[in-house]
């Protein structure tokens, strides 16, 4: 009989992982408030609204592909002994504040903060820490919700709602993150570290292997591994990094699931980060994480689907489209990416610098604007 697995969530990352793993066999679930995620369109059973006590009661097991999902269906699969990971990571990931001092309390490296519950200890947390990352605890994300302090005269554009996670401003060398596997005996699978690039806080395209020191990325894979581990976690864990000029490596934040800065495994690794999370809930072998070739992806982001640009995409060597089916565009929001891959960095970032210019041109701030301009 076919293993069901119930997802949390329709979005591009739960299409992605149906895409991928159907071919193990497995019927998938999908629930998602918005009837027209884009998850549903390739499920083999749709829930929608209300109905994920139904799903969760048809499903083996129960997964989510972003943080933000019903707690009521958390709290009903994990009773049932259903859902992987657990919701430990869930819990911490909806604060913000929450997750970084259980990082700091397990003897993790993150950026100084302080919590900060009014106007007074706004001031105290610039003359402490400097130039200061004001961060809404929840809702965070993309950019969204943070606000940059780099002298006392910007304090005026942070929101008085409190409490904010007040965050030292880290002078970075590169951002970085780690994609990781673990199975629910403790055997775990590191992808290639992977080297991130921003726009106005929105990941606007990745690179592996990150062109960084062999010593610090396997510092910043032991980190991965200790975390995964601390956390108990059974799926895709991935963990962002901050390396900072002077070469230490800071956890920034961690997500527990698939992730944007891990889609280059669709074309650049064995197994893909979207079928060895499905491998790893359902207690299947885990799949291997080698690097095929010098991988990469370039969000599209806030771009309407065009047939012209998506030809030319295709004609850039050692390209693939991945377009989510969105039924709305907004500036920010990722409407689909382009895996690329080539046969050493130097073209690969070429091609990655030819897509950008045919995706965007030299209008990226008009798909991409900062958050308090959309």
């Amino acid at each position: 009989m076919n293993k069901v697995l119930g997802i949390l969530g329709g979005g591009q990352l739960g299409l992605m992982m149906i895409m991928e793993s159907k071919k193990l066999g497995v019927k998938f679930l999908v629930h998602d408030e918005d009837p027209e995620a884009p998850a549903l369109g390739v499920a083999d059973g749709k829930f929608v609204g209300d109905s994920w006590r139904a799903l969760i009661n048809k499903s083996d097991v129960v997964t989510f592909e972003f943080e933000h999902v019903n707690p009521n269906a958390v709290s009903m699969a994990e009773s049932l002994d259903r859902l992987r990971p657990g919701s430990l990571t869930i819990w911490l990931k909806q604060d913000k504040i929450r997750e970084k001092a259980f990082l700091k309390d397990h003897g993790f490296l993150v950026p100084r903060f302080v919590i900060v519950n009014g106007l007074e200890e706004m001031n105290k947390a610039v003359n402490q820490l400097g130039r200061v990352v004001f961060k809404e605890y929840q809702g965070a994300y993309d950019g969204k919700g943070q606000y940059y302090v780099m002298s006392r005269n910007d304090l005026g554009k942070v929101p008085r709602r409190f409490p904010l996670l007040a965050e030292e401003f880290v002078d970075i060398h590169k951002e970085v993150s780690v994609v990781l596997v673990r199975s629910s005996n403790g055997d775990v699978l590191t992808y290639s570290v992977t080297e991130n690039y921003h726009y106005n806080g929105v990941l606007l395209y990745s690179i592996a292997p990150a062109e960084i020191d062999e010593e610090i990325a396997s510092r910043a894979k032991e980190i991965a591994v200790r975390l995964t581990e601390v956390l108990n976690h059974v799926g895709v864990l991935t963990v962002e990094f901050f390396i900072t000029k002077s070469g230490e490596v800071l956890i920034n934040e961690f997500a527990p699931r698939v992730h944007n800065s891990g889609h280059w495994t669709l074309m650049g690794a064995a197994v893909s980060q979207f079928e060895n999370h499905v491998r790893a809930v359902l207690d299947l072998p885990l799949g291997s994480v080698e690097l095929q070739r010098p991988s990469g992806i370039v969000n599209m982001l806030g771009v309407p689907y065009n047939e012209e640009v998506i030809r030319r995409v295709l004609a850039v060597p050692g390209t693939s489209v991945w377009w989510y089916g969105k039924a709305r565009v907004k500036p920010r929001r990722k409407m689909g990416h382009v895996n690329i891959v080539a046969n050493n960095v130097g073209e690969l970032r070429k091609r990655i610098n030819e897509v950008l210019s045919i995706v965007y041109g030299n209008d990226i701030g008009r798909y991409v604007p900062p958050w308090n301009l959309t």
